[in-house]
């Protein structure tokens, strides 16, 4: 009981900015969490990640089994595949999006790990996040790489998917720590790991911070979109990001001729 009030509290804070946190907590103790990561199978590009038995890394000295569930969305928010996983104890194994039969051209992903061994986490009152690697390449010369970006989704007991990330009745406002006067050509990407309708306003700017156009995105539950923007003549150097997501850090990739760089902002 003390538990779903002090994780009520949290939420409540979040919702109506008042000394918010970055993210919700589960309301199932202990329960897996994962980011909502990004794949794309479009011109010419191939996504990959590598998948570890996280309880080998957080208890090295148990062996133990780790049972992984893999749910993957494609851009319009349906639920298109169910992938499960069995790792021995310090197994890593590389999920190639281009084995798992998908015509989705991207979308999102989330995965959750269950150990062997529950109450290890209870006794240290965490939970697991996956926030691994995700690598994509382009006509497969070489492979970037990209950490996790959120603590987006929790699975309960029902393998019922529930979102951690904060709203709040006003806009808020995120800043991409990075300029874009290098590139002529970039990319956003932004998805929706919530069951509630969410509106994305992009904003770019020039060097002295005025607005030269304003984009805008609605994206419905589970959705996921890339904001595909020109930059031919590089005047586009500063990006401003509102949404009522509390952190609304975007995937961002960024081309220099026939290389590109992928990266949270």
């Amino acid at each position: 009981m003390k538990q779903n009030l002090r994780l009520f509290s949290h939420n409540l804070r979040n919702f109506f900015n008042f000394n918010p946190l970055i993210y919700n907590l589960p309301y199932k103790k202990n329960a897996p969490v994962s980011d909502f990561f990004y794949f794309r199978q479009d011109n010419s590009f191939s996504t990959l990640f590598y998948l570890s038995n996280i309880s080998s890394h957080i208890f090295p000295e148990i062996k133990q089994s780790d049972f992984v569930r893999v749910f993957l969305y494609s851009n319009i928010g349906k639920r298109i595949k169910e992938l499960e996983f069995n790792l021995e104890p310090f197994e890593t194994i590389k999920l190639n999006f281009k084995d798992f039969g998908i015509n989705e051209e991207y979308g999102s992903f989330c995965i959750f790990h269950h150990l062997e061994k529950k109450e290890l986490l209870s006794q240290k009152n965490t939970h697991i996040a996956e926030r691994g690697y995700t690598g994509f390449s382009k006509d497969l010369n070489f492979w970037n790489f990209v950490h996790g970006n959120h603590n987006s989704l929790y699975l309960d007991n029902k393998k019922i998917l529930k979102s951690l990330m904060p709203k709040s009745l006003f806009k808020k406002t995120y800043y991409p720590q990075l300029t874009f006067n290098q590139s002529d050509y970039f990319e956003i990407v932004v998805n929706n790991p919530s069951y509630k309708k969410i509106l994305y306003e992009l904003y770019l700017k020039d060097e002295n911070n005025n607005i030269i156009n304003k984009i805008d995105e609605t994206l419905e539950s589970f959705c996921t979109t890339f904001i595909p923007i020109k930059n031919n003549n590089k005047k586009i150097k500063f990006i401003e990001i509102k949404s009522n997501f509390y952190f609304s850090r975007p995937l961002i990739f960024k081309y220099y001729g026939e290389y590109f760089d992928v990266l949270h902002g």
